[in-house]
C-alpha cells in the first residue's frame, strides 16, 4: 500500500483504526471477511456474495475530513463503484463515482470540508460474474479534534 499512500499524497491511513463492515461475505468465508478491507496487508482480502449493489464500508475512530481513498482491486473488480461518506452511518453522500478500465490500484481523491465518520465503496457493477474483491481500501485525511 505504500505506492497509494504515496500518489495519495501521504498522511495518516485513517482505515486502520476504524472498523470495517459489508453487506455480505463471498460464502460467508472467514477468510474473505470485511476486516480485512482495513487491516494494513494485501496479503488478505474482502469478497462479496455475487450481486451488482454490494458494498464494504470502514467507520473511522474519529470523525475526519477525508482527502483521497485508496483501493486495491483483486481481479473481481469493478466496473461501476461509488465512495460515499456518512457523518452517522445511516444517510450517505456519494463523494465520486468511478468507471476504471481495469483491475488494480485506484485513486479516489475527494473535495470536501465535511467532517465524516464512515466511508463506503458502493458497487454499482462488477467487471466480472463474480462478487467485488478487495485487498485493501486506506482512507487518507485528517481528524476532527
Amino acid at each position: 500500500m505504500l505506492e497509494l499512500w504515496d500518489v495519495a499524497g501521504g498522511g495518516e491511513n485513517l482505515a486502520l483504526k476504524g472498523t470495517a463492515t459489508a453487506s455480505s461475505v463471498e460464502a460467508d468465508l472467514d477468510r474473505l471477511a470485511a476486516r480485512h478491507v482495513n487491516d494494513g496487508s494485501t496479503g488478505t482480502r474482502w469478497a462479496s456474495g455475487y450481486g451488482d449493489d454490494e458494498w464494504v464500508q470502514v467507520r473511522l475512530a474519529a470523525p475526519a475530513r477525508i482527502a483521497a481513498v485508496t483501493l486495491a482491486w483483486e481481479a473481481a473488480c469493478a466496473a461501476e463503484y461509488r465512495i460515499e461518506t456518512s457523518e452517522d452511518g445511516v444517510n450517505w453522500t456519494s463523494a465520486a463515482t468511478r468507471r476504471p478500465s481495469a483491475c488494480g490500484n485506484d485513486v479516489v481523491r475527494l473535495a470536501s470540508d465535511r467532517p465524516v465518520t464512515h466511508v463506503r465503496m458502493q458497487g454499482v457493477a462488477r467487471a466480472t460474474s463474480w462478487g467485488y474483491s478487495l485487498y485493501e481500501m486506506a482512507v487518507y485525511g485528517a481528524p476532527v479534534t
